[in-house]
């Protein structure tokens, strides 16, 4: 079985650690025929490497005595690894070795590609096993891999990971176990990063043995040369390690159709997988903690027990690694021999400050090139600066938003079109492999993010982020070739009289999230002209300075959730400002003068803070404003944005919010929030959160904004809308007709009713024939006048996305899904979470059966008439019921679930470890 390799991908070490002590891990030895056999031994090693690059040797003369040599070269070298002593006739041996291969290297002759392959992965001696490789894990994807490949017969796999994450190294042990069952029929290629269809070809002619192909030069051609001869091998395996890049296996030759090859791919991306249309994608994560320590152990060879210090020391080290084995390799090696413990301290103050430049940065630069156009490259290292070690759909908005911010994005007039371009770059950084995928969140490795540091030039920007700073850096570090400066995330507490940096090249400068930062000196800005984006969110201030008024290149301010914020200076001669962010700004109650010179901003929001509405005449000066987020619009306003992309704000009356809906849709509008007749202290941003959604209060008719209704009266939807909901519309006896969700309202995911006191049911109308709508999430509370039955089956027909149901507080409802005559039957498909709470009327959740196999959720809280849950519990062949497959959680009253009656009288007691009693 193959032996274990290293996470470099590449042969175990053998070497002898520089500076290593016996006492360190290396056994005492005969010093004289010890070291000429290690001298010796250095040599065939060189030999080796020298053969295995060679293309002048002959096949047979090396088949003849490869296995031979190897053998005997893993056993001296494992000899030399573990510090075993051995007679002086063994240094004749290993001279004998060395001398065997120079003859080989002698010999001329063609060296195929085979030959280097089995150089680099023949069978190894006995004694080693699969067992040897680390962790349970890695043995089960090298286990899972290997049947896989077996079993199929026209197959394509897809083993995808990031750098220095051992996907090579785990791929040849499966590769060496293959040869054992066809090794005439296992070919391995290593792909070139920058490789082209002709040199792909040429590569997988030397590995099968088409010595032809070479001299044809037509690539349709060629690929056909390549198809035959392959075809020719069934059962043939080709293994391709290291793919950058999808290709058309037809382009290049590769007869997978016919059921008579099975090929292999290596990337780092799962989406080149994805376009190679691998039927088996197997992603090989990063080692866990328990694996981690295991290796860091055996690369360091220390024989004896750390000390408790040094092992906190090293523990810590391998947090920074993160389980990246290359990573856990190159810190054991360089930590060999080192016994100090202030030497050990060292090492992690150089890591967790990012000071040292690592072995492994140049395999996860390899996927930084990768992402192609300087444009995404510098989005990734803006991207890594701001946002620290996680992407998640959140901060995927805050990112763009930043991009924007920093001028990285450009050609492009509108905000629809900027956020498509940002998608698409953070798209690609995904697809690069140097973020890692868990739960839903995109990670950045911690080592990624240290290469990507390397990368930014130290003399341009200072980071020194998320520090645990309390003071700002001493002024000797302010240097006039700063450019930006990034201090987010520590524990600053002020910017004191004596620091006025003189930095004219600076064009960034981020405090964002020091919340302890209160104040912020005037001289501090006063040789700041250069600044562009000053962040100042999420910190203590109470003022900003006058000098602010001076920064006549400021482009973006972001004074985001400063809840102590109380005064803004004059802005007027903030001819070049874009952005002015003042979102959460709690205790600002009034804008800042100057506020209608701002002929360029782009962008204002003015939510969550205590200002109601602009200055007279103010909103018409502001001509570019694409982005509005303000707790009130007057009548009329609406006209004065032509511009605007994304308008979040509510109004008084149906006859403005008509009027901001005919804005909406003739601008095409994405996004928005726009709520009528608010009660007061409304939040913007409470509910749920949705790209275009109308929150409509004490309004008693609403009609779909394109079925011909006049707007008197009637609150117009637009057609766009994804999300909807109503409050306080007493007189209103329905939410929908029919026709509006099919035909006039298809992008509508969400209703949501709270307090409508005659409302009767939510969708009226004749059902549509087989027509269906996008609704997934349906709300109804505090709705005492709702009929018997929520929902009835002929109308779930025509709702298959349907997600989450919430029903509250409802006095009337007596069952949620009721049946019709002939159909006692129900099926939702994609139903996920239920939800009832104080529904003291209802007596079932369903009249017939039910299908959910995707429900996750059960909450039912006093309901206290519910006699049954229907679910359909499947029977094993021993008889008894099993849970639903996604069923994660029941919450329930406890009496309410000892009263409730099962089909099956064994039901109770299967689904009894999903139970969380909410008393």
């Amino acid at each position: 079985m193959p032996r274990p390799l290293n996470a470099e991908e590449e042969e175990p070490n053998t070497e002898v650690p520089q500076g290593a002590r016996p006492h360190l891990g290396l056994a005492k030895s005969q010093r004289g025929t010890r070291g000429l056999a290690d001298a010796n031994m250095m040599s065939l090693k060189r030999k080796l490497e020298e053969l295995i690059s060679s293309r002048q040797v002959d096949m047979n003369k090396l088949k003849s005595k490869w296995m031979r040599i190897e053998e005997q070269y893993w056993s001296v070298a494992r000899a030399i690894r573990e510090g075993i002593s051995f007679p002086p006739e063994k240094v004749v041996e290993v001279e004998g070795l060395r001398k065997e291969v120079e003859q080989i290297l002698l010999v001329p002759g063609r060296f195929r590609q085979e030959a280097m392959s089995l150089a680099r992965f023949s069978k190894p001696s006995p004694s080693v096993t699969i067992e040897k490789l680390l962790g349970k894990e890695t043995r089960r994807k090298v286990n899972e891999m290997f049947f896989t490949i077996l079993r199929n017969e026209s197959f394509i796999l897809g083993v995808y990971g990031m750098g220095g994450v051992g996907k090579t190294a785990i791929l040849k042990h499966v590769y060496i176990s293959l040869l054992a069952y066809l090794p005439s029929y296992v070919f391995w290629i290593a792909v070139p990063q920058d490789y082209s269809v002709y040199a792909l070809q040429e590569e997988i002619a030397n590995a099968v043995g088409l010595d032809n192909l070479s001299n044809e030069r037509d690539v349709k051609r060629r690929a056909g040369l390549l198809y035959g001869h392959l075809n020719s091998k069934k059962g043939c395996i080709l293994i391709l390690d290291g793919l950058w890049k999808a290709f058309e296996v037809k382009d290049v030759g590769i007869p997978v159709e016919t059921g008579k090859l099975k090929l292999i791919v290596t990337t780092r991306s799962p989406d080149v997988c994805r376009m190679m249309l691998c039927q088996k994608q197997i992603k090989i994560e990063l080692l866990d903690m328990e694996d981690s320590w295991r290796l860091f152990l055996k690369t360091l060879c220390f024989a004896e027990e750390l000390p408790r210090e040094v092992e906190q020391i090293a523990r810590s080290l391998l947090d920074r690694c993160c389980g990246l084995p290359l990573g856990i390799i190159e810190i054991a090696t360089r930590m060999r021999g080192v016994e100090k413990e202030c030497d050990w301290r060292d090492m992690l103050g150089n890591l967790e400050e990012s000071r040292m430049e690592l072995d492994v940065f140049k395999s996860l630069q390899l996927s930084y090139s990768s992402l192609g156009n300087e444009q995404v490259q510098q989005c990734f290292l803006h991207s890594m600066l701001c946002s620290g070690n996680l992407l998640s759909e959140a901060n995927r908005e805050y990112l763009i938003e930043s991009f924007i911010e920093e001028g990285l994005l450009g050609g492009i007039a509108t905000r629809q079109g900027l956020y498509d371009q940002g998608n698409d770059i953070l798209d690609k950084i995904e697809g690069a492999g140097l973020l890692d995928p868990e739960k839903g969140h995109r990670y950045l490795h911690p080592l990624t993010r240290d290469m990507a540091l390397h990368v930014v030039q130290s003399t341009t920007h200072m980071v020194k982020a998320y520090m645990g700073l309390k003071e700002i850096p001493e002024e000797v570090f302010w240097t006039d070739r700063l450019e930006k400066v990034f201090l987010q995330g520590n524990k600053i507490e002020e910017m004191p009289y004596n620091v006025s940096p003189n930095c004219p090249k600076l064009t960034r400068l981020s405090l964002y999230n020091n919340s302890t930062l209160g104040d912020i000196h005037e001289s501090f800005f006063r040789h700041l002209k250069g600044l562009t984006v000053l962040d100042l969110g999420h910190t203590g201030i109470t003022k900003l300075p006058d000098s602010i008024s001076q920064l006549e290149s400021l482009e973006a301010l972001l004074l985001q959730s400063c809840f102590a914020l109380r005064f803004i200076p004059y802005v007027g001669k903030l001819g070049s400002l874009r952005k002015l962010d003042l979102k959460g700004c709690e205790s600002l109650e009034e804008v800042p003068e100057g506020m209608e010179m701002l002929a360029n901003l782009r962008y204002l929001a003015l939510d969550g803070t205590e200002i109601e509405t602009l200055p007279e005449g103010v909103l018409g000066k502001l001509v570019n404003l694409q982005y509005l987020a303000i707790k009130k619009l007057r009548a009329g306003e609406e006209v004065k944005l032509p511009k605007v992309e994304e308008l979040h704000c509510s109004v008084s009356n149906v006859e403005t919010f008509n009027a901001c809906v005919g804005s909406l849709e003739r601008n095409s509008c994405q996004r928005y929030r726009l709520v009528m007749g608010a009660p007061e202290n409304f939040s913007l941003w409470c509910g749920r959160k949705s790209e275009r959604s109308l929150l409509i209060d004490s309004c008693d008719h609403i009609a779909a904004s394109i079925d011909g209704t006049s707007g008197d009266r009637y609150a117009l939807l637009p057609e766009s809308v994804q999300s909807l909901e109503l409050s306080r519309c007493h007189e209103m006896k329905r939410v929908m007709e029919w026709e509006w969700l099919t035909t006039l309202l298809p992008n509508l995911k969400e209703i949501i009713t709270k307090s409508c006191e005659n409302l009767e049911e939510i969708i009226r109308g004749p059902l549509p024939s087989g027509a269906t709508c996008r609704l997934t999430y349906l709300e109804v509370n505090c709705c005492n006048n709702m009929k018997r039955a929520l929902l009835t089956q002929d109308m779930v027909l025509h709702l298959p996305f349907l997600q989450e149901i919430l029903v509250k507080d409802c006095k009337g409802i007596e069952v949620i899904m009721g049946t019709v005559a002939k159909m006692t039957h129900f099926s939702f498909p994609k139903l996920m979470n239920l939800g009832l709470c104080n529904l003291p009327e209802l007596k079932s959740i369903c009249d017939g059966t039910t299908r959910c196999n995707s429900l996750q959720l059960i909450s039912i809280d006093n309901c206290p008439k519910l006699k049954g849950i229907p679910l359909q519990l499947p029977v094993l062949d021993n008889g008894l019921p099993s849970p639903p497959p996604s069923l994660q959680e029941i919450r329930i009253n406890r009496q309410t679930w000892e009263l409730l009656e099962w089909d099956h009288p064994l039901a109770r007691s299967t689904l009894e470890h999903f139970i969380e009693f909410l008393d």
